[in-house]
């Protein structure tokens, strides 16, 4: 599975790389909740209302056999388990926390319900594609110091812009085919939007 959570606050980008932020915008580059991993879930469960139950567990650290969990932040907001529910068709699934905490509307964007793959790239990249969707998955080069959100990583890098920077290159870019190109619509690297995916 890979989730992308991109915040709206993303500053956009004029050029490549991180030289052209300051270090405000750094700070917000470092609110995604973007993983990749696996996914178990309980036995699915059919309702007398019809409709399709199951709870879901995420796996977004460590190596798996077909390649790494890669996590964007060192520590999740969203520990829990998700209690799933899905329409007949499976164009529409709510996932609700146990606590409460949240409850999301997931939608299948048109396209995406075929030809699902996924493949290593190289030792540190994975790619995965639902139809004429794609995500390229890009782990850090370093490892991360200690387990803590971004933000609280990036406090203690005293402006120091090179270990920032490092904490911050873990790419995840959403992809879309337009007949045999493939763009980048969203991505955790702003310059990497408009670009080919691969």
């Amino acid at each position: 599975m890979v989730d992308v959570r991109i915040p709206i606050t993303q500053p956009a980008a004029t050029t490549t790389g991180f030289d052209q932020f300051s270090m405000t915008q750094l700070t917000l580059l470092a609110d995604s909740e973007s993983s990749s991993g696996y996914t178990t879930c309980t036995e699915l469960t059919v309702g007398d209302d019809g409709v399709r139950r199951a709870t879901a567990e995420w796996s977004t650290r460590g190596q798996v056999t077909d390649g790494p969990c890669v996590a964007f932040q060192p520590v999740t907001s969203f520990p829990e388990p998700g209690l799933l529910e899905w329409s007949a068709d499976g164009a529409t699934m709510i996932e609700r926390a146990p606590s409460g905490a949240y409850v999301e509307l997931w939608q299948r964007v048109p396209g995406s319900g075929r030809l699902l793959e996924h493949r290593r790239v190289d030792h540190r990249s994975e790619w995965y594609r639902a139809g004429d969707v794609a995500v390229v998955v890009r782990d850090r080069p370093h490892p991360i110091p200690r387990p803590a959100r971004l933000q609280e990583l990036i406090a203690d890098c005293d402006g120091d812009r090179s270990t920032i920077t490092a904490l911050l290159d873990c790419e995840f870019s959403v992809g879309h085919r337009d007949v045999s190109n493939w763009t980048v619509i969203a991505s955790t690297l702003p310059w990497r939007v408009g670009g080919a995916l691969l």
